[in-house]
């Protein structure tokens, strides 16, 4: 699970013919492919019990630089609900700098919807950091550039040769009231 982080992806792409399978949520399921060693394409549609309509998704990135230690990558997040209103998601760039046990990834986005872009783009900060054979530590936090607010977490992965589950905890920068957590929820298949 070296391509994303819990939702925002690194800069890492899949080798060729390997991928996975993700549940994110519980109602959102993906499936992700490398279709070449610095193409990995992804997508899936929401699992949203009693919905009329359904949410799909397209995600392909574009490896542009690689060596042992950093990764350069672009891509897009392109969602939409058929029939319903315009396509929306995100071009981004992003780049990871490290190893499979300890990395930091940065990068930016923009959102769009129908053909309107953002002015200002959204930093994205995360990091992992492996502390056992079977477990990492995971952060990915989201600062938009044009606002007071933005999205922390913290979290931890369990990992085997195929298997991968994700738990984290989000909140805002902006205090709120109650209790001050979204949970994260995350499992993976990789064949």
């Amino acid at each position: 699970n070296r391509t994303r982080l819990f939702f925002a992806p690194t800069a890492r792409t899949l080798p060729a013919t390997s991928g996975y399978f993700s549940i994110s949520q519980i109602f959102f399921p993906m499936l992700a492919v490398g279709v070449t060693d610095w193409l990995t394409f992804s997508g899936g549609m929401s699992l949203l019990p009693g919905a009329s309509n359904q949410l799909f998704y397209a995600a392909p990135k574009i490896r542009a630089v690689h060596t042992e230690t950093f990764d350069l990558s672009g891509g897009v997040l392109y969602m939409g609900i058929p029939g319903t209103s315009d396509p929306f998601g995100i071009i981004y760039g992003v780049g990871s700098a490290g190893s499979s046990t300890a990395a930091l990834t940065m990068g930016l986005g923009w959102g769009f919807y129908g053909d309107k872009t953002a002015e200002s783009p959204t930093l994205v900060v995360g990091g992992e950091l492996q502390v056992s054979e079977s477990t990492k530590f995971l952060t990915e936090n989201w600062f938009p550039t044009g606002a007071d607010i933005g999205i922390i977490s913290i979290g931890i992965r369990f990992f085997g040769e195929h298997l991968a589950g994700d738990f984290g905890l989000m909140t805002t920068t902006e205090s709120s009231r109650g209790f001050p957590f979204l949970p994260w929820v995350g499992f993976v298949y990789n064949f």
